[in-house]
């Protein structure tokens, strides 16, 4: 081999290191969440403010833990037991939950933003002011739990259990709470606008001043149901049950009723 072509091999050295370094680097999984963290939460069993985006919890025991605060993001969570877990404003955005067991714990203000929550266990949880945008939860179960003033806009609901839930001023704005049960649920001013609702139970819920401005009710049971004051503007009650519901007040503008009549009487 010439001279002239051993110092251009020499010469590229380098430049060959350098590109065999960043492959090597693109090709390793980053993991977030802090060795020194998750230790913590191991050890003591409280980890406020702490980085565990990412991390793998699955099927972990994390009852009691204090965890406000601490970020969470697409953190592995599926079968995880939180009962009684200080999550307050958390960051839990697009993490799993599935199947969960989060009861009495305390997500005050967490951000749940896309977070899968399928058939995970909420009861007697608060979730006041939290946010739930495009959450995904299918399934679970949020018997008398505390969801007011929080964020469900464009979140999945469907076959939830919501019995005897605090609702009042919750945004659930295009929610999908297809078959779900509502019974003594507290809507009270609730914003349920293009919610879809057919096949729900919501027999003695509370809708006083709830703005129902284009949901879809129906075959909804709302018997005894309190729809005082709402605005049903474009609302479809077709094949409902609103036997003895309470309508005083309401707005009626292009709203199907149960007979499939549409009634116009407050269209100005």
């Amino acid at each position: 081999m010439s001279t002239k072509n051993i110092n251009s091999l020499n010469r590229s050295e380098p430049i060959i290191l350098i590109l065999l370094l960043l492959a090597t680097l693109s090709a390793t999984p980053i993991q977030a969440a802090k060795p020194e963290d998750i230790t913590q939460l191991q050890e003591t069993r409280e980890c406020e403010t702490c980085d565990l985006s990412d991390a793998n919890l699955s099927s972990a025991n994390l009852t009691q833990v204090i965890l406000s605060k601490a970020d969470l993001q697409r953190a592995n969570l599926s079968q995880a037991n939180l009962t009684s877990a200080n999550l307050s404003n958390a960051n839990l955005i697009s993490s799993n939950l599935t199947q969960a067991n989060l009861t009495e714990a305390n997500l005050t203000q967490a951000f749940l933003g896309s977070a899968n929550l399928t058939n995970a266990d909420l009861r007697n949880a608060t979730l006041k002011g939290a946010n739930l945008p495009e959450a995904i939860l299918q399934g679970a179960n949020l018997t008398q739990s505390i969801l007011s003033l929080a964020d469900f806009s464009d979140a999945n609901l469907s076959q939830s259990i919501l019995t005897l839930a605090e609702l009042k001023g919750t945004d659930l704005r295009r929610a999908n709470l297809i078959g779900t049960r509502l019974n003594g649920a507290n809507l009270k001013t609730a914003n349920l606008a293009a919610a879809q609702l057919n096949n729900a139970k919501l027999n003695g819920a509370n809708l006083n001043g709830a703005y129902l401005r284009g949901a879809n009710f129906t075959n909804a049971s709302l018997q005894n149901a309190d729809l005082s004051e709402t605005n049903l503007q474009d609302t479809n009650f077709s094949d409902a049950d609103l036997k003895n519901a309470n309508l005083t007040g309401a707005v009626f503008c292009n709203t199907i009723m149960p007979d499939g009549s549409v009634s116009n009487r407050d269209c100005q």
